[in-house]
């Protein structure tokens, strides 16, 4: 089984917050996945020296400007796999992940859409598996852009033009409750695989301690 490839989904607005992702990247994540950094648009430097900034060696993809549903389309729409980590880059790695072919052998033989690799939360409605909880179909977050496994065919599904993460979190999960199909279409095939594995490092834009 190739890779599973990691989508750090950034813009350059949030420039600010690299230099912590990077560290991350490097100390916890880098060696085990190959690494997709989309951001926006190309700064007024070459590519060369946004892979300097960026700090890592990693493909970087541009996505132009747009509302953050239209820039994740695009960028993944330019990786080749039919999975994907997706992750905001607020989301500092603060130790090594789960063993990610581990994981995917999880999505695989249980036929996951999305498997959220976060702590579990009491936003969560969850009904337990083995080794990991499945979402309720009527549970909140059925779409959320915690770190996350997905299928990249659905991720595409779950988005509309011009919304925000937050929007989308919420109407997407309405979307997919709105009729008897899509909730069965979903059943335990969005779970969750508790673990604690990095730090949310943003509010409004500004990094938190």
């Amino acid at each position: 089984m190739e890779r599973l490839p990691v989508l750090i989904h950034t813009f350059n607005s949030y420039r600010h917050l690299w230099p912590g992702m990077v560290r991350g990247l490097e100390e916890n994540l880098f060696s085990m996945a190959p690494i997709y950094w989309g951001t926006d648009i190309r700064p007024e430097y070459p590519k060369g020296e946004l892979n300097a900034v960026a700090g890592m060696p990693c493909d970087i993809i541009f996505s132009g400007e747009a509302e953050w549903s239209d820039r994740l389309r695009r960028l993944l729409v330019q990786i080749p796999a039919d999975y994907v980590l997706y992750m905001q880059e607020d989301h500092w790695p603060s130790c090594s992940p789960p063993d990610l072919s581990e994981m995917m052998e999880i999505v695989t033989q249980n036929n996951l859409l999305r498997l959220q690799l976060s702590p579990a939360t009491h936003f969560y409605k969850l009904i337990p598996g083995q080794g990991i909880q499945y979402f309720d179909p009527y549970s909140k977050y059925l779409v959320s852009h915690q770190p996350s496994i997905w299928k990249k065919s659905f991720l595409l599904d779950c988005l509309r033009p011009n919304e925000t993460p937050w929007v989308n979190e919420y109407k997407g999960t309405l979307r997919l409750q709105q009729s008897s199909v899509s909730r069965a279409f979903i059943d335990r095939r969005i779970a969750i695989y508790p673990c604690d594995w990095f730090t949310h490092k943003c509010v409004k834009g500004k990094v938190v301690e």
